[in-house]
């Protein structure tokens, strides 16, 4: 059968008749010889030497036609300037080396292949090209991390969610047997039936975390051993070998990237369980049907999305019938009462929020600006301007004035952790700390540190203290300080401007109030922005302070009530969820 573009034997002189084409030779062609290429060593037939100069890296190789070409036969070494750094071979062309790379189909080829499949494309020499992939090599490195460490996270979660799964399952039974206990026998077949879903939605639940964390083992282990094999080549500066799998690996990672995700959205689960009990049943036990109900919801964890769902406002200025008024601070001190500072009417204010009313209110010498509270029923308060804190006492009717707290510099926010009141001064750009005698134990921060710091929080080990800083410039930041001193990290971004009030919620995220961004902030304890969704529908505007009801898991803000008026006269009240859904950075 004739081939196009192969020459006529018979049309060949008997004494270049012996001449071959070397690569058609290694393919199990016998084509005659029609020039010769010098930077190959090959001679090459009419179809090869034609189109030898078509990939990038044989343009400038030098052809010697049929007349000027060597007379005897030269074999090329193979793999010719890979010595000592070989590369792997051809798949459909066994024993070519794998020497190129086609930039347009990612794909690493042989002469052959490069030849016949890529003469329009752009094709690198791998001895050229594999010493220069230093930025690609730490991408990919990066990239292969990131996915192992979001593995080994999942692995952590899904084994930290079947223990609580465990724990909330036992309550549960607990929880139907004590009921249980409070009616007759009659029950015992509903009791069945409900203990039986209770055992199938953990099972259910159990069999997706299992998936969940057999996917993560199988994708980790892949690229740990990927990733071993890549720092191996390097160390050993095998350069094309370490090219080859980058290239591979670096295909690999979305599709390992797409398992992973899907593993999550395929199998998602919610951690725990819960029995509500069905109060109207001993009274109509015998027309009842129903033994109570199961609930599943998720535990806040850092990494999941917090979800804000509007529940009502407390309009401050009119329960304590102010013409105006303007809440700069406010603590929990029971579910159902509020302490607010009131900084337009010099006030510190007990509310009962279910209720809406107020309960009692002491007058202060200046505008209250931020409140705590401290062990024994006391409150600590900052006042604008004032270089002490002010103590009160309370109960669950009545605020008193307990003492005074000198400082020495003008006082904004306020913390306590173990004894021991952490303050902020915008003013001097400092935190002071100091005990509950007054005696100034440390300062912290300096003018290059600080912008201005407004507040302060402790985190809920007590290790560490967040403070937001910024300045009448609209500079703004929050940083993790330790005890010393020591900045751990910053948060810095223009989008959140004039941080004030902060607030720690169970999964040690932080809520920050960034007033004149108008929006809620939530960062992790290392000072990563974490999803909250909700917060279009909410509708806040400048908030000022805000406070969390762990037991109720209802979140406070203040805020203003029109957005004409600057102070903050009201309280929007939100429920807090916890959703299956990852941190934004």
């Amino acid at each position: 059968m004739e081939v196009p573009g192969k020459l006529d034997p018979g049309a060949v002189s008997a004494e270049d008749s012996t001449l071959v084409c070397l690569p058609c030779e290694n393919d199990g062609l016998k084509e005659p010889a029609y020039g010769f290429c010098q930077d190959c060593q090959e001679h090459l037939c009419e179809t090869c030497f034609k189109h030898h100069r078509r990939p990038r890296p044989m343009r400038n190789h030098v052809l010697i036609d049929k007349e000027s070409m060597p007379k005897t036969q030269v074999n090329a070494p193979i793999a010719s300037g890979m010595s000592g750094d070989k590369a792997d071979f051809c798949k459909k062309h066994q024993d070519k080396p794998l020497e190129f790379y086609c930039r347009d189909h990612t794909s690493v080829d042989c002469y052959v292949c490069v030849t016949l499949e890529h003469k329009q494309c752009k094709v690198d020499y791998i001895p050229d090209v594999s010493g220069i992939l230093s930025d690609e090599m730490t991408d990919i490195l990066e990239q292969m991390e990131a996915l192992i460490t979001k593995c080994k996270s999942n692995i952590f979660y899904v084994s930290k969610a079947a223990q609580d799964l465990d724990q909330s399952h036992a309550k549960v039974v607990e929880d139907i047997k004590v009921f249980r206990k409070e009616i007759n026998e009659c029950l015992d077949k509903m009791e069945t039936r409900i203990l039986k879903e209770a055992d199938t939605i953990v099972k259910e639940a159990k069999c997706s975390q299992e998936t969940v964390k057999a996917a993560s083992l199988e994708i980790t282990e892949e690229l740990e051993c990927s990733h071993s094999l890549l720092r191996s080549l390097q160390e050993q500066n095998k350069q094309n070998k370490l090219f080859i799998e980058i290239k591979n690996v670096g295909k690999s990672l979305p599709i390992l990237t797409d398992k992973e995700k899907n593993a999550l959205h395929a199998n998602t689960t919610n951690d725990c369980i819960q029995f509500t009990r069905n109060a109207s049943i001993i009274d109509f036990l015998k027309t009842e049907n129903s033994y109570g109900t199961l609930a599943t919801f998720v535990q806040p964890y850092p990494d999941r999305a917090i979800d804000l769902q509007y529940i009502d406002t407390i309009d401050i200025k009119q329960i304590s019938e102010k013409e105006k008024c303007s809440i700069t601070g406010m603590v929990m001190v029971t579910p159902t009462k509020m302490v607010v500072a009131d900084n337009k009417n010099k006030n510190v204010t007990l509310i009962d929020i279910e209720k809406n009313v107020v309960v009692t209110e002491v007058k202060m010498s200046l505008g209250p600006v931020d409140v705590i509270t401290l062990p024994e029923k006391k409150l600590a308060v900052t006042l604008n301007g004032e270089t002490f804190l002010q103590i009160l006492s309370y109960s669950d009717a009545k605020l008193s004035l307990y003492k005074l707290i000198d400082v020495r510099n003008k006082c904004n926010g306020v913390a306590y952790s173990r004894g021991k009141l952490i303050v902020s001064s915008a003013e001097s750009k400092k935190i002071i700390i100091i005990n509950l005698e007054g005696e100034i134990l440390d300062v912290l921060g300096s003018p290059t540190i600080f912008y201005g710091p407004t507040r302060v929080l402790i985190s809920n080990d007590e290790s560490f203290i967040y403070v937001s800083d910024t300045d009448w410039k609209q500079k703004s930041k929050v940083l993790k300080m330790d005890w010393k001193g020591n900045v751990n990290t910053v948060f810095e971004e223009p989008k959140y401007q004039s941080p004030y009030g902060q607030e720690q919620l169970e999964d040690e995220t932080i809520l920050i109030c960034c007033r004149n961004s108008h929006t809620i902030l939530r960062l992790s304890s290392s000072l990563k922005k974490c999803d909250i969704i909700g917060l279009e529908k909410a509708n806040i505007y400048l908030p000022t302070a805000v406070t969390y009801c762990e037991a109720e898991q209802k979140l406070y803000v203040s805020c203003p009530s029109q957005k004409e008026k600057p102070r903050a006269d009201i309280v929007k009240v939100f429920h807090v969820k916890w959703i299956q859904r990852n941190m934004s950075s």
